[in-house]
C-alpha cells in the first residue's frame, strides 16, 4: 500500500441534514437503496482512502494536491432533466447527451433522440441505465430493464444529422434475466478496442444470495464484452479473444467477473486503462483499477473479490477468490456517505490542471473527489473538489469536459471558479 490518507473538506459548506436527508429520500425512491445505520451530520465528511496498486513507474503528478481543494471547482448546469443517470457522447460529436432513467435519451439543447419509455420498466434501480454510440456505425446502444424487469441491450439507427435515432427499428442485442429488482448495474460503453462492454450486478438482493459473482456461468456480477452488430450466428458476435470463450460452462461473453454492482465504469481515453466503481454492500465502496497494455485489454480475464471479499475485507467466507485484484481506493461508509458514483479520468481542455486525475463521488453526501493518476505513489491524496445533491455519475460529454449527473435532475459541466 502506497498512501492511507484521511482528509476533511472542512473549508467546504456541505448540504445541511435537511438537504442529506432529501438526497437519501430521492435515493430510496429511484434506486431502491435502503441505507442501514447512517447518520448526516452538517460539518464536513472525514473519509479514509486509500489509494493502492497504481504502477509506480507512472510520471510524476503535473499538481500538487495542495494546489487543488474544496471550491476550486464549480458545477455549471446545462439544464434540468428528469431522473437523469448518465451523459453520453459520440465518436468526433461535440453534442452531450443524457439518459433518463424513464426511457429518453435527450441531448443538451432538448432534442428527444430516442422515447422507449413504453418498453422500460423505471422503479427503483430499473430503468434505462445506459447509452453508447457505436464507434464506426451510424447506430446507437441502449441498456434498460424492459416490462418484465429484465435486462436488455438494444440497438437502434442514428441519424447523426438530426440527432435523432429511429424508435420504431428496434433490434434486441442481448437479453439477461434478472432474479430481483436491484443490482442491474447500468454502464454501457464502446471500450478502446470498438467493442460494447455491459456492467451487470450480481443479480440483487443483498450478500450475494446466489453466489453469481464469481460464477463464470452466469452474466451476473460481470463485465461483458460483445461485438454488438448483426453477426451470420446471431443478434451478436463474442469476440475470439474474450478469456473464457473456451473454458467448458463459462458464459463466452464474461470479460471481467467479481464484481457486486458495476453502476459506472470508464475507459481512460489517453491509456486505454479500465476504472471500476463498484458499489458496496454494508461497510466499503470501492474503486478498481486495471492497465492497458499497448491501449487495449484492461480487465481481461480479472476477478475483482466480490462476494469473497467487500473492498479489502472478508466478506462470503465460503467463496473464494485468490489471485483476485485488490480495490485500488476504498472508503467507508460513514458520516452519511453511502453508494460510489464513477467516474473518468478527466483529458478535456478546460481544465489541464485535472490531466489525469480520476474524478469520482458519493450518492448521498454529494461530494465529487478527485486523484492524480499520474503522481508518485508518496503523493498520491485525494481531494474534494466540489459538491452536488443527488450525485448519480461523473461522466465525459460530447466537449470532453466532465459533467456531474444528479438524479434530482440537474447536469452540470465542471469548470473552474
Amino acid at each position: 500500500m502506497y498512501v492511507l490518507r484521511t482528509f476533511r473538506s472542512s473549508s467546504m459548506t456541505l448540504f445541511a441534514s435537511a438537504a442529506a436527508t432529501l438526497a437519501l429520500i430521492t435515493l430510496s425512491a429511484a434506486f431502491g437503496y435502503e441505507p442501514s445505520d447512517l447518520s448526516f451530520v452538517d460539518s464536513g465528511n472525514e473519509v479514509a482512502s486509500s489509494i493502492d496498486h497504481l504502477p509506480a513507474e507512472l510520471t510524476p503528478a503535473r499538481v500538487e494536491a495542495d494546489d487543488l481543494g474544496p471550491g476550486v471547482l464549480q458545477l455549471e448546469s446545462i439544464g434540468q432533466f428528469v431522473s437523469p443517470v448518465e451523459v453520453i457522447a459520440g465518436a468526433g460529436d461535440s453534442r452531450t447527451f443524457v439518459v433518463q432513467q424513464a426511457g429518453q435519451l435527450v441531448a443538451e439543447d432538448g432534442t428527444v433522440a430516442l422515447d422507449i419509455s413504453d418498453r422500460v420498466l423505471a422503479d427503483g434501480e430499473r430503468g434505462l441505465l445506459g447509452a453508447a454510440f457505436h464507434p464506426d456505425e451510424p447506430l446507437l446502444y441502449v441498456h434498460y430493464s424492459n416490462l418484465d424487469g429484465d435486462t436488455v441491450v438494444a440497438e437502434y439507427p442514428f441519424d447523426a444529422s438530426t440527432g435523432v435515432a429511429d424508435s420504431d427499428l428496434h433490434r434486441q442485442v442481448l437479453l439477461i434475466a434478472q432474479p430481483y429488482e436491484n443490482h442491474n448495474g447500468g454502464e454501457l460503453v464502446f471500450g478502446p478496442d470498438n467493442l460494447l462492454y455491459l456492467g451487470l450486478g450480481d443479480g440483487g438482493l443483498a450478500d450475494d444470495p446466489v453466489r453469481s459473482a464469481l460464477d463464470l456461468a452466469s452474466p451476473l456480477g460481470k463485465i461483458l464484452r460483445i461485438d454488438p452488430t448483426l453477426s451470420d450466428d446471431g443478434a451478436y458476435a463474442v469476440p475470439d479473444d474474450n478469456p473464457f470463450v473456451d473454458q467448458s460452462g463459462a458464459d463466452p461473453t464474461v470479460w471481467s467477473y467479481g464484481l457486486r454492482n458495476p453502476w459506472k465504469f470508464s475507459f481512460d481515453s489517453a491509456t486505454g486503462d479500465l476504472w471500476i466503481a463498484d458499489v458496496g454492500q454494508n461497510d466499503w465502496e470501492e474503486i478498481n483499477y486495471v492497465r492497458a497494455i499497448d491501449g487495449v485489454g484492461a480487465g481481461r480475464g480479472v476477478s475483482f473479490g466480490w462476494s469473497a471479499f467487500e473492498g479489502d475485507a472478508r466478506f462470503n467466507t465460503d467463496q473464494s477468490a485468490e489471485g483476485h485484484t485488490a480495490p485500488l481506493v476504498t472508503y467507508e461508509r460513514a458520516d452519511g456517505q453511502c453508494s460510489i458514483s464513477g467516474g473518468a479520468v478527466y483529458r478535456g481542455n478546460d481544465l489541464p490542471q485535472l490531466d489525469g486525475w480520476f474524478v469520482y463521488g458519493d450518492y448521498c453526501t454529494g461530494t465529487i473527489w478527485g486523484f492524480d493518476s499520474t503522481a508518485d505513489p508518496g503523493d498520491r491524496e485525494i481531494v474534494a473538489l466540489a459538491q452536488t445533491e443527488a450525485l448519480a455519475a461523473i461522466a465525459t460529454g460530447g466537449d470532453g469536459e466532465l459533467f456531474a449527473v444528479s438524479i434530482a435532475g440537474t447536469v452540470s459541466r465542471l469548470t473552474s471558479v
